[in-house]
């Protein structure tokens, strides 16, 4: 690992991208004559990675541990659909198709590598679906019949789900996103995105609609991983990609408008959010890699075209995409070509979100998170003396790891003044780089502190720490933005010192909170953002 950056904008041109920063590692087109659709990754727990690949005629189960001899495993037929969707839950796969009666298969992979059976298939909820998506133990069944609303089935037992509502209140939907309990509903040929509240898994209730963008089709999407940013697929090629900012979950702020292929026609389709990278299925274009590191500013920084016979607007080529594999390789599914192991080569192994460095007391607290981890033995702590830089401590990373991680380390015991640090982000092969410079002045405690709370935005829980130069009585409370307290952290005569205290949100809606710290002297407010 030889980078290692807060923020990577990067600006490449199509000419230049033919095949840009993407590696093809196999290639299997086991059924031209059928043709294919949808696909999804699972990998067991032996190392061994698969690719659930959606034929028309049914769902192959291919072996691409070792990507460039992938080896289909077992087939499981089904209704001829050109529409397939796979999503997995444990160690199940659960299959959709639309234009069909096969209603929802369930497929067990516990017996992988050597096989996978059918355990179950019912018609019970309904009879086609044009997509599904799993989240918390939960499925969400969408685009089907009888108005094409979406189905909550609860699959806490996996093979036999138990319906706990049928949603119609936004009339047909074609994809959503789900994550804890908000759905982001694409409502297709209706032009607008909404949130909904599914905390109620049986009263589904709206939140919040998008405006209308008259022309395009509001096909997809994915939330970013700090669940702000939504990034909205349309499929009729009028704006390709919309990016919105969904902080105040009661309104969607259209920050970009529209962003498109520089050249060609091409019609996107279908994208996923991997730290700070968008993995887009964009049809006759292959697959597509922006850097989404400034959500207002998406970048081309990838591409591997599985269609090159030409970037016109029809629907061919790639339909699917996958970049969630432990090894980091990006699946794709192309409709005439099969299933191709590709491998993002512009990606950080180890990408920082947020570095920043905080007094508390007499010390210093130093926070930072990762967007994702390659590969990672952890972080040197660095501080800067007489211009040169000692290290004084050291944190250990998580290795490989496509979630976001926070981290944190206190400088204890520091006099008044200014102080640097960096992080040192060391590889397990002994590659290292550093992180930018992070400064902080260190002031006698002639009165309280409030530190910024951490994590933030944070979800449901978050650490606020004060510390207070006297004895005294102190405040801590929580308030919305209409100035309502709701929550009530400290109420009490405190000694000098600091305090750590833990909030938590978890019956809270999303949204803006002020955390107020009163003694009878002085008050400090801070602002935090929970997001669910």
């Amino acid at each position: 690992m030889k980078t290692f950056i807060l923020v990577m904008v990067l600006c490449c041109f199509e000419h230049l991208i033919a095949q840009n920063n993407v590696s093809l590692l196999g290639h299997l087109n086991q059924y031209p004559s059928a043709g294919y659709n949808d696909i999804w990754g699972y990998a067991d727990g032996s190392g061994n990675e698969y690719a659930l690949l959606g034929v028309q005629t049914g769902t192959s189960i291919v072996n691409i541990t070792n990507p460039s001899n992938p080896v289909e495993i077992v087939f499981i037929p089904g209704t001829n659909s050109i529409w397939r969707d796979i999503k997995t839950w444990g160690t199940y796969a659960y299959v959709v198709s639309d234009n069909t009666n096969d209603g929802l298969q369930i497929i067990d992979l516990s017996q992988l590598p050597t096989t996978a059976t059918l355990v179950n298939q019912t018609t019970a909820f309904f009879n086609r679906a044009h997509n599904i998506f799993i989240d918390n133990g939960y499925a969400y069944a969408i685009g089907t019949e009888n108005g094409g609303g979406m189905h909550i089935l609860n699959l806490s037992n996996p093979t036999n789900p138990t319906q706990t509502n049928y949603y119609a209140g936004s009339g047909y939907i074609h994809d959503v996103f789900v994550w804890n309990d908000t759905v982001v509903v694409c409502d297709g040929s209706s032009q607008i995105y909404q949130l909904i509240n599914v905390t109620n898994k049986s009263n589904p209730q709206v939140i919040s609609s998008s405006s209308s963008l008259p022309g395009i089709y509001a096909h997809s999407g994915w939330m970013s991983e700090n669940k702000r940013y939504f990034f909205g697929m349309e499929e009729f090629n009028v704006r390709d990609l919309t990016i919105w900012d969904l902080q105040d979950r009661s309104a969607w702020d259209l920050m970009v408008s529209t962003w498109q292929m520089p050249t060609g026609s091409s019609i996107i389709h279908n994208c996923f959010v991997r730290g700070n990278y968008l993995h887009i299925s964009y049809y006759t274009s292959g697959y597509v890699v922006l850097d989404i590191s400034n959500p207002t500013s998406p970048q081309l920084v990838g591409q591997y075209d599985t269609y090159p016979s030409n970037d016109g607007g029809t629907y061919n080529g790639a339909w699917g995409c996958y970049p969630y594999l432990p090894s980091g390789n990006t699946l794709i599914s192309d409709i005439e070509t099969g299933l191709y192991i590709l491998h993002f080569d512009g990606e950080v192994p180890v990408e920082l979100s947020s570095f920043n460095a905080n007094q508390l007391n007499n010390n210093v607290l130093l926070n930072w998170t990762t967007a994702t981890e390659k590969n990672n033995m952890g972080f040197e702590i660095q501080r800067k003396h007489e211009n040169e830089f000692y290290t004084i401590g050291f944190v250990e990373g998580h290795g490989t790891d496509t979630e976001s991680n926070n981290y944190s380390f206190v400088d204890k015991n520091v006099e008044s003044g200014i102080y640097t640090y960096r992080l040192k982000q060391i590889d397990f092969d002994g590659t290292s780089s550093f992180s930018q410079e992070v400064e902080v002045e260190v002031k006698s405690l002639e009165s309280f502190v409030l530190i910024q709370n951490y994590p933030n935005p944070f979800n449901p829980s978050t650490h606020i720490k004060f510390s207070i130069p006297s004895s005294g009585f102190t405040n801590l409370s929580i308030y919305n933005l209409v100035g309502e307290k709701v929550s009530e952290l400290v109420n009490d005569v405190l000694p000098e010192g600091e305090y750590n205290y833990n909030f938590n949100a978890v019956n809270f809606p999303s949204g803006i909170y002020i955390a107020k710290l009163t003694t009878d002297k002085s008050n400090q407010t801070i602002k935090m953002t929970l997001l669910k």
